[in-house]
C-alpha cells in the first residue's frame, strides 16, 4: 500500500473491533453482511466509497459456464482448476437468489439463461467437449442446433450456426446490489468506514494493529477482501499472493425495445458478453483490454478495444447496429489460477483471504459466506481446502 501519514491525534486510542475487513466491494460488503448476522463485531474500511472500484464497474453478469477466452488460454492445471470450481458457481447462483429475497431493494436479478454461440464447426466441437466437462460437475447445459437457437433467440445473426444453453445463468445490477448488501450489514450492526486507506498492518499479541489515514484500528482478525489490491494487503503481513491485475472495459447503449438481447450472450471463441438490463440498455463487454492511465493510475478505455468489441457484438446481434453507444468505462479484474483464494493463512493466524479472483461478482457473496462460517467457528458448508493459499506452495 502507498505510504501516507495518519491523521490520528497523538495519543488517540485505536478503534476496536473483532474482525477488520479490508475492501468495500462485493466481497467486503458480503463478508460484513454474513459476519454481522452471526453476531460478530465487524468493521469494513475502504480507500474510497463502497462499490467504487471493480465491483461497481462490473457488467453484472452471473456466469456459470466455463468462459472460452480464459479457459482456452490456460494451461492444463488451470483448466482442471476452472473445471473443479464449477460446483461452487452453482452454489453462488443459489446464494444470489437468496440475497435477492433478503435485501431491501430490487437488485434486478434475472435468471434469463445464458447462450454461448458458435459461428464455425470448430467452435461447435469445442462447445460439445465443454458441455461434457460442465455436465460432469453438475451444470445444466445443452447443445442447440442452428434452428433450435434461432427459435430461442431470433435476434441472433445468421452467422450463428448453433450454441450452448445454460438456463441458470443470468444478470443483476451491481449498482443496486452491493449498496444493499452494505445497508443489510449495517442494520445487523456492522460498521463501514469510507475514505480510509490502509497504510500498515502489523501482528501483535492477540491480533493486529492497522494504521489507516484516519487513525489506528486494533482487531483480533483481518479479512483481505481488497480485490484487485489484495496482493498489496497481503504483502503487509508477509504473504505473497500470486495474482495479477487486468484492466478491462465495458460499454452501454441507449435503451432498446425489450427482447433486443433476451439472454446473457457469450461467444465460443471471441471475447464477448451481452445482456439487456431492466431499463432497456444493452451492456456490451466480455473482457476487452483497457489500460491504467499513467498520470492518475486509474483504469481507462482504449479506442481500438471499443471498436473491436462493438464490431464483434454487431456480428452476433445485428440489431445492435441501430443503437447509439452512450458510455464506456474500464475496471480492474484480478487474475489468478482460475480458482478463488479463501480461508485463513496458516502462516499468519487470524489473517483470512476472501478473494474470488476473476469471477468476482458471481462468486463474491458465496466466497464471503463460506469464509464467514470459518471465522464464526463453524465447519464451512462447502469444502474450502481446494481454495487454500497452500495450493501455491504445493505447486511450487
Amino acid at each position: 500500500m502507498e505510504s501516507q501519514k495518519s491523521n490520528t491525534p497523538l495519543g488517540a486510542s485505536p478503534t476496536e473491533t473483532d474482525v477488520l475487513v479490508i475492501g468495500g466491494g462485493v466481497s467486503g460488503c458480503s463478508m460484513a453482511y454474513y459476519l454481522a448476522r452471526e453476531g460478530i463485531d465487524v468493521l469494513v474500511i475502504d480507500r474510497d466509497e463502497i462499490n467504487s472500484a471493480a465491483s461497481g464497474r462490473n457488467a453484472g453478469s452471473l456466469h456459470l459456464q466455463l468462459m472460452p477466452f480464459s479457459f482456452l488460454r490456460a494451461g492444463l492445471a488451470e483448466r482442471r482448476g476452472r473445471q473443479r470450481v464449477l460446483p461452487l458457481f452453482l452454489r453462488a447462483a443459489e446464494t444470489w437468489h437468496e440475497l435477492g429475497r433478503e435485501l431491501d431493494c430490487d437488485i434486478e436479478l434475472s435468471r434469463c439463461g445464458g447462450l454461448m454461440v458458435a459461428e464455425t464447426d470448430e467452435q461447435m466441437r469445442f462447445l460439445d467437449a465443454k458441455i461434457s466437462r460442465e455436465r460432469a460437475e453438475g451444470l445444466d447445459v445443452e447443445m442447440l442446433t442452428g434452428s433450435e437457437i434461432r427459435e430461442l433467440a431470433p435476434y441472433l445473426s445468421d452467422r450463428v450456426i448453433g450454441g450452448e444453453f445454460c438456463p441458470d445463468e443470468g444478470k443483476l445490477n451491481p449498482i443496486r446490489a452491493i449498496p444493499a448488501l452494505a445497508r443489510g450489514a449495517e442494520r445487523a450492526c456492522a460498521r463501514i468506514l469510507r475514505h480510509r486507506r490502509l497504510i500498515s498492518l502489523n501482528s501483535e499479541s492477540g491480533g493486529f494493529l492497522a494504521e489507516t489515514t484516519s487513525g489506528l484500528i486494533r482487531c483480533r482478525r483481518v479479512v483481505n477482501a481488497a480485490g484487485a489490491f489484495s496482493a498489496a494487503v497481503a504483502d503487509l503481513v508477509g504473504v505473497r499472493l500470486p495474482v495479477s491485475q487486468k484492466c478491462v472495459q465495458t460499454h452501454i447503449t441507449e435503451s432498446a425495445p425489450a427482447g433486443t438481447v433476451a439472454h446473457l450472450v457469450c461467444h465460443a471463441q471471441k471475447i464477448l458478453s451481452l445482456k439487456q438490463v431492466a431499463n432497456g440498455n444493452v451492456i456490451i463487454g466480455g473482457g476487452w483490454q483497457g489500460r491504467i492511465h499513467q498520470a492518475h493510475q486509474q483504469p481507462t478505455v482504449v479506442r481500438n478495444s471499443i471498436t473491436g468489441n462493438l464490431f464483434t457484438a454487431i456480428q452476433v446481434v445485428p440489431g445492435l447496429g441501430r443503437l447509439r453507444m452512450l458510455r464506456s468505462w474500464a475496471g480492474i479484474n484480478i487474475i489468478s489460477d482460475g480458482m478463488p483464494i479463501l480461508g485463513e493463512v496458516p502462516s499468519v493466524p487470524g489473517f483470512f483471504n476472501s478473494i474470488p479472483t476473476d469471477s468476482g461478482l458471481t462468486l463474491g457473496p458465496v466466497c464471503a459466506r463460506l469464509v464467514a462460517e470459518q471465522i464464526a467457528g463453524k465447519v464451512p458448508s462447502f469444502d474450502l481446502s481446494p481454495y487454500s493459499i497452500d495450493r501455491f506452495s504445493e505447486a511450487a
